[in-house]
């Protein structure tokens, strides 16, 4: 069980290890920047070299990325649009240097210009990325979202689409967040359910594209098409589901990482709950 959470980077990049390690972390996610800005200050080389060296000496596995609230690489707006790839484009180049290898994405919204158009303009950011950017060893994983408003990739066929739209299907995988899932239609709640989605899954994308879990329980209710995350065992996705995945042999070696609510106080509780489900 690859075991982690989403952690804090205020202070400096480096700082984003020891929060992991003191939560007896396997893997961590962190922001490269200010998630809410457009313009992000790079770190310095000093603090580069910190974060390698304390990545080096910690017993820590993957160090994911997440890409900005504010990205829409779908946007029909140009302005909007320019300005998620040149971002997109920084955190890739950054994690190139940090030597990570995985930036989770939100898939973006097409604002009312539909399906079709949004998955195509997603797809064409991506091949304008892959061209464009010096970060051959970092892997955009769509992630699966819970469908508000004209968001994308509420149903697994838009993850399957933009990856073979795209000139390079090789550079894709996937993060499937539970609580999305649950919200946009697929149910979790029985072991039978787990076992019909992920086989949805696995006969639409391939399981071998998925590289990582948000392990969240849901607020929302069962198809809202509601994004809300709650602590582990306490929403409508229930312990259950949480058993399957971390007792599922497929998934020993995929990095799991929760980011649930009250990251101060209530991460290492759902860490443990979530320990406690492990066979």
């Amino acid at each position: 069980m690859v075991l982690g959470a989403h952690v804090s980077t205020a202070g400096g990049l480096h700082n984003a290890i020891k929060n992991g390690t003191d939560l007896q972390c396997d893997t961590i996610q962190i922001f490269l920047r200010n998630p809410n800005q457009w313009q992000g200050k790079p770190p310095t080389s000093e603090i580069v070299e910190k974060f390698i060296t304390a990545w080096s000496e910690a017993d820590l596995g993957e160090v994911i990325v997440h890409d900005i609230h504010l990205s829409n690489l779908a946007s029909p707006k140009p302005e909007v649009l320019e300005k998620s790839r040149q971002a997109f484009r920084e955190q890739m180049e950054l994690a190139q240097l940090l030597g990570i290898r995985y930036l989770v994405t939100h898939l973006g919204a097409h604002l009312g210009e539909g399906e079709i158009f949004g998955l195509k303009q997603l797809s064409n950011s991506f091949d304008f990325l892959f061209e464009n950017t010096e970060a051959p060893d970092v892997m955009p994983l769509l992630e699966t979202t819970a469908g508000q408003g004209t968001n994308l990739g509420y149903c697994f066929e838009h993850l399957r689409d933009i990856i073979s739209m795209s000139k390079y299907p090789e550079r894709f995988g996937v993060c499937l967040d539970t609580c999305h899932v649950f919200a946009a239609g697929y149910d979790m709640r029985t072991e039978s359910d787990c076992e019909a989605t992920f086989n949805q899954f696995d006969n639409i994308i391939g399981l071998e594209r998925l590289k990582a879990f948000h392990l969240n329980d849901a607020k929302s209710e069962y198809q809202s098409r509601v994004d809300r995350h709650e602590h582990i065992g306490e929403g409508n996705i229930g312990a259950t589901a949480f058993a399957y995945i971390l007792n599922d042999s497929r998934f020993t070696e995929t990095p799991f990482i929760i980011e649930t609510p009250q990251m101060k106080t209530m991460h290492a509780v759902n860490l443990s709950t979530l320990r406690e489900l492990k066979a």
